[in-house]
């Protein structure tokens, strides 16, 4: 069952940016599916000098329409796989090259960790060390509709093609786990990506050995890194400065791990007091308990969503107790938790 919650952060207006050359690549993507693209282009709304123009990025409204029409028009549920297998390292402009330019797979990921909200604010990286496991997590701050799964394709695919690239043939013993029941093409994800892939997760993360982390790589140039990684940093200091405190909290929260943060200690990280966050907070209309409230509601329907058990959601979001959770729920959404789970 696919729900549309009218309660999730909502895109509508947002400035969230999608690089351009995304969109020229998916656009192209279909070219060679032999299909017309100034077809494509009418159908959703767009013409070739929106999508060819100066302009950086596009807004998710626009990006969401060519998503849709692509997959709609190919025929193939799987467009989205597609499209990210062939999303080169050198695809995301000088975050790639800062990441060639890495010592060793550990820093490259720490790296798109901090900068990954310069190409997409869409999804957000954690990385996770778990004993002799790394998992690299993708949270999602927003209900992204129908065009979910393909999106999440898209991201996970160039994820698994771009450590791929860096790390050769010694990326091995690796799993990629996706927050959603298995798709009618479930056999064309392990078919594409080459690795185990397992549904009904929490959130959509890669999982592979932490020897890994240590893979030299042959391009390593610290000098080039250090370029890359600054115009990286200026990038993001301005895409922050430009998103509402709202959204900066919801971010937050979104990848943060186990427990959510109180807001002494999300106001700390942004190097705030307390007082201040919640007077930048009433500011924009919103509170810190309500955006709180948000962000569970939206991890809860993932969870349930994944067939996940209620027990196990109520663990996941810090409810000792699941009937507790399920009057919350119920306040939430006006409806019980099972009403979001998969028959």
């Amino acid at each position: 069952m696919s729900v549309q919650i009218a309660d999730l952060p909502s895109l509508a207006g947002d400035r969230t940016p999608i690089p351009v050359n995304y969109v020229r690549n998916l656009v192209e993507l279909v070219h060679e599916f032999g299909l017309d693209t100034d077809r494509l282009l009418a159908h959703v709304g767009l013409t070739q000098a929106e999508v060819y123009s100066a302009e950086p990025a596009l807004r998710f409204e626009q990006f969401q329409r060519v998503m849709a029409g692509a997959r709609d028009l190919s025929g193939d549920p799987a467009i989205g796989l597609a499209l990210g297998r062939q999303l080169t390292v050198t695809a995301h402009g000088l975050l790639g090259y800062a990441a060639i330019s890495s010592a060793d797979l550990g820093e490259a990921l720490e790296l798109l960790e901090r900068y990954f909200r310069t190409r997409t604010r869409l999804c957000l990286p954690r990385l996770s060390l778990e004993g002799r496991w790394v998992r690299f997590c993708l949270a999602e701050p927003y209900d992204l509709g129908d065009i979910r799964e393909p999106y999440l394709e898209v991201v996970t695919a160039a994820l698994v093609g771009g450590l791929r690239y860096l790390l050769d043939d010694r990326l091995q013993d690796a799993t990629l786990e996706l927050p959603y029941a298995p798709p009618p093409h479930a056999e064309r994800y392990a078919e594409v990506l080459g690795m185990p892939v397992v549904f009904g997760r929490e959130v959509a993360a890669l999982r592979f050995p932490a020897r890994l982390m240590k893979v030299a790589f042959p391009l390593s140039d610290p000098a080039s890194r250090r370029m890359a990684a600054h115009k990286c940093e200026e990038e993001l200091q301005r895409l922050e400065a430009d998103l509402d405190w709202a959204s900066r909290v919801r971010a937050r929260l979104m990848q943060a791990e186990g427990m959510l943060p109180s807001l002494d200690q999300l106001a700390a990280s942004f190097h705030l007091t307390s007082r201040t966050l919640r007077r930048y907070l009433a500011a924009v209309g919103v509170s810190y308990r309500h955006l709180l409230e948000e962000v569970r509601m939206a991890r809860a329907v993932r969870y349930l969503q994944a067939n996940l058990p209620v027990q196990k959601v109520a663990d996941l979001l810090g409810y000792a107790d699941p009937s507790n959770f399920t009057r919350a729920f119920r306040r939430w959404t006006g409806h019980p938790p099972s009403f979001y789970q998969n028959g």
